[in-house]
């Protein structure tokens, strides 16, 4: 059975979504990262973020060699992992 035109387009649109924020990160790779609260915000919650953050699928970038140097998480990451959550959902619900 072939998908229909709607769901067709929704998968290619979420397809370039994470592609965009890939070739985002390589121009400008300051954009890519994120502070928790920044994070926590895109991601949709903190509770959210710190499951994902804990099974290993987001992954804390640290600027510096010292305990005190900030904590970055990658928002590609995040975008891909919510596209990976979304796109399970639709293969258990069938």
């Amino acid at each position: 059975m072939y998908p229909d035109i709607f769901t067709l387009k929704q998968a290619i649109i979420e397809a370039s979504d994470v592609s965009v924020l890939g070739v985002l990160k390589q121009l400008f790779p300051a954009f890519d990262d994120l502070k928790f609260e920044e994070a926590a915000q895109i991601a949709g919650s903190k509770r959210w973020l710190l499951y994902h953050i804990k099974k290993g699928n987001i992954t804390k970038i640290r600027r510096g060699a010292a305990k005190n140097s900030p904590i970055y998480y990658s928002r590609r990451e995040i975008a891909a992992v919510k596209q990976a959550e979304a796109e399970l959902a639709k293969f258990k619900e069938s």
